[in-house]
């Protein structure tokens, strides 16, 4: 049943400073808790603001410019009562976890993220019995394979990303939001480089669990030649390596210099994977194709800080978990809001895990 007019729910939240404990204790961002306290969707299928949009109206608080010519708020708008000034941290930290560029390479990188309420936390994995995945049959009374979840032996520690926005109260106050938000998205994305540079670590070496990717070498593992560079067949047997423990190699990360290389790399004249779903074989009418998964489409994806002379290759739906501490800047936004500091932060708290070793594997292009 949709709220009646005047009778708006989002009026009769009162807000508070212990609002941002009750959602971390949920395990939600201030959003999140809102949300669940006036939810969309008693508003009828035609209401276009959430729950924060909702309390940033009733307050009179307009946070990008909108028709007519009408421009954003200063950021003192915030503050003119104790209950709107709890809403700003919410606003920025929202603006943060917007931010495109900030998402663009490490939303590539991660299958998951597990939110949690602490600073550690301990990776699963699955123990599987290599010597019994073999098995095609299970005789009577024998005992079948086991795939065992477990908790790794090393726990990961989560750390601070982000940065401190050095600025008085007094000096940002008559600024625009909108122009704080964009400064903010700078902020931001800096942030999810370092993020997808942590990630990648955990991708090559592990997340100290005994679980580093497999490295294959261009002429000992592959057949290449180290002199003359990236050759085809060598990258596709690469790639095929993904299928033999199925997976499907989706991501390939490198630096400028490998990522070029890929680029570049000399084809043949006819590809070979092209040339053998068009062979034909045996009577006029059958052809030949090519196992679905064998070698599928993948994105090459630049990140500066990728390790020279290596080409890492991943399948996203399976190597990497993002955990994240829900609520890490509460002790930030409370002093912010009362007035408390000239430090604004913009920060999580983020670690990676690995989750499928197999999922993950590099190549050297020196070896």
């Amino acid at each position: 049943m949709a709220v009646e007019a005047g009778k708006t729910k989002a009026n009769d939240i009162k807000l508070n400073i212990d609002m941002y404990k009750t959602a971390q204790r949920l395990k939600l961002n201030l959003s999140q808790h809102l949300e669940n306290l006036d939810p969309s969707e008693d508003y009828g299928p035609h209401e276009k603001l959430d729950a924060l949009g909702r309390q940033l109206k009733r307050f009179g608080i307009r946070v990008a410019p909108g028709k007519n010519g009408v421009y954003a708020g200063d950021v003192e708008s915030f503050y003119l009562t104790e209950e709107s000034k709890v809403l700003f941290p919410e606003v920025i930290s929202r603006v943060a976890r917007e931010a495109p560029m900030a998402a663009s390479k490490l939303e590539q990188l991660r299958a998951i993220t597990t939110p949690i309420d602490s600073n550690v936390y301990v990776p699963y994995y699955v123990a599987d019995q290599p010597a019994e995945q073999t098995r095609k049959r299970v005789t009577e009374a024998a005992q079948l394979p086991i795939c065992e979840i477990k908790g790794q032996e090393h726990s990961i520690k989560l750390y601070k990303y982000g940065r401190a926005i050095k600025a008085s109260y007094e000096a940002i106050r008559r600024m625009k939001i909108d122009m704080l938000s964009l400064h903010i998205r700078r902020i931001a994305a800096q942030s999810g480089l370092d993020k997808a540079d942590e990630a990648l670590d955990v991708i090559i070496n592990g997340d100290g669990n005994t679980n580093a990717a497999t490295v294959y070498k261009l002429h000992t593992d592959l057949g290449g030649v180290v002199a003359d560079g990236l050759d085809y067949t060598s990258w596709l047997k690469f790639l095929m390596k993904f299928s033999a423990k199925q997976y499907n190699c989706n991501i390939v990360i490198g630096g400028l210099d490998e990522i070029v290389a890929l680029l570049t790399m000399q084809k043949p004249n006819v590809d070979p994977l092209a040339l053998l779903s068009a062979v034909m074989q045996g009577p006029v009418d059958a052809k030949m194709s090519i196992e679905s998964g064998l070698v599928v489409n993948y994105k090459a994806l630049y990140i500066p800080s990728a390790p020279a002379n290596k080409i890492i290759g991943i399948d996203n739906s399976s190597a990497i978990e993002e955990v994240t501490e829900i609520g890490s800047d509460i002790a930030e936004s409370e002093r912010f809001i009362m007035n408390q500091t000239s430090v604004l932060t913009v920060s999580e708290n983020n670690a990676y895990a690995k989750l499928f070793t197999d999922a993950t594997a590099v190549l050297d292009l020196t070896q």
